[in-house]
């Protein structure tokens, strides 16, 4: 499914709680890169160290409530970074791990932004496990060369991650996750869907990555899809680029790029 807009009151009270998807509003703020240097890091939240798109605003509470997390479970982040929903499910009793896909001198992630101080580091991680009384097993490798054991995940949360990746490598991450996740299991997966590019521009791909076809991606692989409309993902029967363009003010569209969210849950079955 795609996000819709205005977002329910169950998400916004849980971005106001957590401080998503950018860290919370305080006094005289640092620049994010800068804000473990705060005398009092711990007042921007767990999401103030990493920037974030705005479709997060509505990606972080949706895989929140969809994983429906208990105390134990055992939970995989790809691609975390120094992102705040890590922390979050650490604090509530889940025993998290997260498999990085970005290594650390992946220049993608600075350009434009001044310095490349904010990317992640381990250093910086367990800093922030300290300052959120936290243990999050930080991996510093793709999830698809992780060494994690087969079937060792309850879940696994893959936010706004494969549109940065080409095809190949965007097959092997779900491949890697299908593996690791135990019968029954859940994916909540998130995909961006770029408004300036093919179907709707005229661009193969733009700065921050490209439209993945979906159906492409999921084909074959031991993942069912348990919740999303087929007639919103890219590549699907029924997925209709002007019929999507025709439902925009419907559509939760990041106000700084033209970017739209494609959300859904995949299950292992068994």
């Amino acid at each position: 499914m795609l996000a819709k807009t205005p977002l329910p009151a169950q998400y916004a009270d849980w971005n106001k709680r957590w401080g998503a998807p950018s860290g919370r509003r305080v006094r005289r703020p640092l620049m994010v890169q800068h804000r473990l240097d705060d005398p009092d890091p711990a007042r921007y939240g767990p999401f103030g160290f990493q920037y974030s798109s705005e479709t997060r605003r509505f990606e972080y509470p949706w895989a929140y409530f969809a994983a429906a997390i208990a105390p134990g479970m055992r939970v995989l982040d790809v691609g975390g970074g120094l992102g705040g929903l890590q922390f979050v499910l650490s604090a509530e009793g889940a025993s998290v791990v997260n498999a990085d896909l970005a290594a650390r001198g992946d220049s993608r992630w600075a350009l434009g932004q001044g310095n490349a101080e904010h990317l992640l580091t381990a250093q910086d991680h367990a800093r922030l496990n300290q300052l959120f009384g936290t243990d999050v097993t930080l991996i510093a490798r793709p999830v698809q060369d992780s060494g994690l054991a087969a079937g060792s995940f309850d879940r696994v949360f893959c936010l706004s991650v494969l549109e940065h990746l080409d095809p190949a490598e965007a097959r092997a991450v779900l491949t890697a996750i299908g593996n690791l996740l135990a019968p029954g299991g859940l994916c909540l997966l998130t995909v961006d869907l770029f408004l300036d590019v093919k179907p709707f521009g005229r661009r193969a791909a733009n700065f921050w990555g490209t439209n993945h076809d979906m159906r492409e991606l999921l084909d074959g692989l031991p993942l069912e899809l348990t919740a999303g409309d087929t007639t919103e993902l890219l590549g699907f029967p029924g997925f209709d680029a002007d019929t999507i363009v025709s439902r925009l003010p419907g559509i939760f569209v990041s106000p700084i790029s033209p970017c739209m969210s494609q959300a859904m849950v995949l299950r292992r079955p068994g």
